[in-house]
């Protein structure tokens, strides 16, 4: 038999212990990892069973005189796995307590706690009333075939929300802290009514199923909980939270598939099939395995693994991620998600993994990775830096799409420059052009306003390629709002008429414009196309001209185009229909919804920011996260990219914290020591930690003081932001560090702080949102200029609700809400 070479993996939590170790015993560890990769069973490595555990694939290496690092190793598979690093005695002792092993029915490797018989009998003596007959384990049967339902579900469970949250009061009394809400009592019917063979498919392991079904109670299951594997406990939290016991089997069900090789940090490795069940190799192909365990082969892997061992997304992904990356679509794919639940994440994993196929085909065609603005573009690429290899990232150009036109038009020998409504340089040129075709014109119908002509244009002329009278006055503009009777429509053309021609002669395109002359040039071009895939980022924010623009950049085909979005979080105004533009995602749409990055009471507060959906815009967030929102509100509604109405509220955060804070105060001066005093309670004082090392080793010993780089004041505009740059840098001790357009500097002391636009795509530990008034959301002026069309003021209420959505989760911790007014009055 040919001696199969060994493969080195490493455990997930390893990492978060790397990056607490003192850095001589993290050079210790990292030269014991080189070493270790040449030859795991090399003399000077000391690897040696250890004794008095129930596990006998458990071994101790040593680090140095006082650290040991425990490693699972699986002899008829040569798979050695790095499960610990820590002080001698904790090494043993932790290795005494644990069970390395593959779960042959979802071929899935798990490292969870020994569970005793004497434990298994307390813990179900502790449950009899909840036991029956039918709680006996049953002989293991195989799990169905997942290929007829991968993420087949469309529903989840009904959102609960997150009960409390502090008042909104005239008060500038401060919290110091804010208690985390934790599941109290019994567990729902949803939970107990899983069955044996469920619970199996969800991964509990043989020993722990009779305990878990039996659970009645939060505080039995969080008891438990804890000591079972990663991938079992994510599952069994998302249907107690009240996730579809449906949706869950079926995302355990595509975790469980196997891709075609094992993930690497920086490649993927090929793996025979060698068809033995509780084979490691085997079981380190599987969507749930990759979700704990990483494959370690060569310095290049070890570099990008411990270079920054807490920024895990880069190196681990859920399951139900992975199958997204991995998996060939026969023509366009849509994924939505919630904020926070890994979109993006996703998305530049795609990118990479379409990349190397490029690469190891050698072919001469690129990825386009595109998304909306500028500020994302910028920090996608900074990502994706990180995330590929040189050779993988080369072959991926990152651009906003505005860019990418502007660069077409200008290679094309297009003169002239692309007016962007509501931007500094030519929104006003913009506005005075249509003012200019109205007076051309000689229309003087006060409901043909600018704000209106600009709508319709965008909304209805172009989207529908209206080229002539006929074609518009038979052009349907279901959702307008305000009737035009054909007098109207005639005035219309007439001034769309003249707004070209005022274009024309000033050498300017608006994008809709510059967007349908790309296109144009796009579909000419003669030979092979320059991108054999296009990503899309932040898909809700595009318009049906730039959707024909991705469509003409990609011949139609596996893969070719990958779209990520989430309507809620449309705050730029576009909207599309990706059927009427050529991108056809039948049977290809599917949705996250486990949220990554927020607790679920940030989650669930920001989530009920849409409960209602009126003029009343900063208020409703404080009675959101009060979660005293009228039940005979009026709910915002939101689409699915696709002209359908998508579900909101479905998705659910497995993390638990603080309850978001709103206040109110009666001057701006007490809203300003209040933030002022919630920073300082969160960050320290300056001389508690005098350097950026010092930060960062506090955060790695668990203390309570955060960076003042991982805390952000966000604001509804430039000016604001500006105005409260000034205050923290003149109140505070930390330094201010306002966001532009370039990616964030992490080398940069301060306090950041961004508009609610330029903070997308962004995470921080907490986030203070500021001047949450009345005249601010939605600003005075947009108000009262589409204060005579009602469809246009909802869909502003609702672009003011999606910036708010869209700061508030931001946040991984804590959200503290802050304006200058009067409680609302029921």
């Amino acid at each position: 038999m040919v001696q199969q070479q060994p493969i080195i993996v490493m455990h997930n939590s390893v990492l978060r212990a790397y990056a607490a170790l003192p850095k001589n015993v993290r050079k210790q560890f990292e030269n014991f990892l080189e070493k270790f990769q040449e030859n795991p069973k090399a003399p000077g490595i000391h690897l040696e069973k250890i004794n008095n555990t129930v596990d006998d694939k458990l071994y101790s290496v040593r680090i140095d005189q006082k650290y040991r690092g425990v490693i699972g190793y699986q002899k008829e598979s040569g798979v050695y796995t790095v499960l610990y690093i820590g002080n001698h005695d904790d090494a043993y002792a932790w290795a005494a307590k644990k069970r390395l092993e593959v779960n042959t029915l979802t071929n899935t490797i798990q490292l969870y706690d020994v569970v005793t018989a004497e434990e298994q009998d307390a813990a179900l003596n502790q449950q009899h009333n909840g036991v029956t007959e039918n709680t006996l384990i049953p002989p293991v049967p195989k799990v169905p075939s997942p290929a007829d339902s991968v993420g087949g579900a469309t529903g989840a469970g009904e959102n609960s929300g997150s009960p409390g949250a502090f008042s909104k009061t005239p008060s500038n009394t401060a919290r110091t802290s804010v208690p985390a809400q934790m599941h109290v009592g019994p567990l729902p019917d949803s939970y107990r009514q899983l069955t044996i063979q469920e619970m199996r498919e969800l991964g509990v392991p043989d020993p722990y199923v009779n305990i878990m079904s039996s659970r009645t109670s939060w505080e039995q299951f969080k008891e438990w909980g804890r000591r079972l594997p990663d991938d079992a406990r994510t599952y069994l939290e998302l249907v107690a939270e009240g996730c579809s016991k449906t949706d869950v089997l079926a995302m355990a069900r595509t975790a469980n598939e196997a891709s075609s090789s094992m993930t690497a940090a920086s490649h993927s490795v090929s793996v025979p099939d060698t068809g033995a069940e509780g084979d490691f190799r085997k079981a380190l192909t599987s969507y749930s395995t990759q979700q704990s365990f990483v494959v370690i082969k060569g310095q290049e892997d070890l570099r990008r693994v411990l270079d920054a061992p807490l920024e895990q997304w880069r190196i681990f992904l859920h399951p139900y991620q992975r199958y997204f990356v991995d998996h060939d679509y026969h023509g366009p794919f849509r994924l939505l998600g919630g904020a926070g639940t890994g979109k993006t994440v996703v998305a530049m994993h795609r990118a990479r993994r379409l990349a190397a196929s490029l690469l190891k085909q050698g072919s001469r065609q690129k990825v386009l990775f595109t998304t909306y603005s500028r500020n994302l573009a910028t920090d996608i690429s900074s990502n994706l830096k990180q995330l590929c290899s040189v050779e993988e990232f080369n072959k991926i150009d990152v651009i906003n799409l505005d860019r990418f036109v502007s660069t077409q038009l200008k290679e094309h020998g297009y003169s002239g420059n692309i007016w962007f409504d509501g931007s500094a340089d030519h929104g006003d040129d913009l506005n005075n052009a249509w003012s200019k075709a109205i007076s051309i014109s000689g229309i003087h119908d006060a409901k043909l306003t600018v704000p209106f002509l600009k709508s319709e244009w965008s909304q209805v002329i172009v989207p529908a390629h209206v080229q002539s009278v006929p074609e518009y006055l038979r052009v349907l503009r279901k959702g307008r709002g305000m009737k035009l009777s054909r007098v109207q429509k005639l005035e219309v053309w007439r001034v769309a008429e003249a707004y070209q021609h005022v274009m024309q002669s000033q050498q300017a395109y608006d994008v809709d414009m510059a967007m349908s002359y790309a296109e144009t040039l796009l579909r000419e071009q003669n030979g092979p196309k320059k991108y054999a895939h296009v990503i899309v980022d932040e898909g809700q924010d595009f318009s049906t001209p730039a959707y024909r623009v991705i469509r003409a950049l990609v011949d139609e085909g596996d893969n070719d185009i990958f779209i990520v979005g989430d309507a809620q979080q449309r705050i730029y105004g576009r909207k599309a229909v990706l059927s009427k533009c050529g991108i056809r995602i039948q049977g290809r749409a599917r949705k996250l919804r486990v949220n990554y990055r927020t607790t679920e009471q940030i989650r669930g507060a920001a989530d009920r920011i849409f409960l209602t959906s009126g003029p009343d815009v900063a208020d409703s967030v404080f009675e959101a996260v009060d979660d005293t929102v009228s039940p005979n509100s009026r709910v915002t509604v939101f689409d699915d990219l696709n002209g359908e109405e998508a579900p909101v509220g479905d998705s659910r955060s497995l993390m638990m914290g603080p309850v978001p804070e709103a206040r109110l105060f009666a001057s701006q001066a007490e809203e300003i020591e209040a933030v002022r005093k919630w920073i300082v309670d969160r960050c320290g004082l300056e001389s508690d930690h005098p350097d950026d090392d010092a930060w960062e080793s506090a955060l790695n010993d668990g203390m309570r003081h955060i960076d003042p780089r991982n805390v952000c004041v966000v604001a509804r505009n430039h000016f604001l932001v500006k105005q409260w740059c000034d205050i923290i840098d003149n109140q505070l001790p930390y330094g201010a560090y306002q966001l532009g357009p370039d990616e964030d500097n992490r080398q940069m002391r301060g306090i950041r702080l961004a508009t609610m636009h330029r903070v997308k795509g962004l995470e921080f530990d907490c986030v203070v949102i500021v001047d949450v008034n009345d005249n601010v959301l939605p600003p005075s002026p947009l108000r009262a200029e589409v204060s005579n069309d009602e469809v246009a003021l909802q869909e502003l209420y609702k672009q003011e609700r999606s910036l708010l959505y869209v700061a508030m989760t931001r946040a991984r911790k804590e959200v503290l809400i802050v304006g200058v007014g009067k409680p609302k009055q029921d």
